[in-house]
């Protein structure tokens, strides 16, 4: 493992609960797909990957063995993230 692995992993483990979004999800294989699974499991990471195609056979198989949850809507993305609205 790579020194900053290291540090990544060291300092997550020592933070309270956090939330990590990756974007384009759709561009990534399935080993780093597997990694970020690995990172959410061994720290108290959350993860939101955000992917844009239907799931190939490797990635829908990864999924069925880890807790997660899929939106596939807008709707159901505001609940999850509702829009922060300034004082008026």
């Amino acid at each position: 493992m790579a020194e900053q692995e290291r540090m990544v992993l060291t300092a997550l483990r020592r933070r309270p609960r956090c939330q990590i979004t990756v974007l384009r999800g759709h561009r990534m294989g399935v080993g780093l797909w597997a990694d970020l699974v690995h990172l959410h499991l061994s720290t108290l990471a959350d993860m939101a990957l955000v992917h844009h195609a239907g799931l190939d056979d490797a990635l829908a198989h990864l999924l069925r063995h880890c807790d997660h949850g899929v939106v596939d809507d807008y709707a159901e993305m505001l609940q999850l993230h509702p829009p922060n609205h300034p004082s008026r």
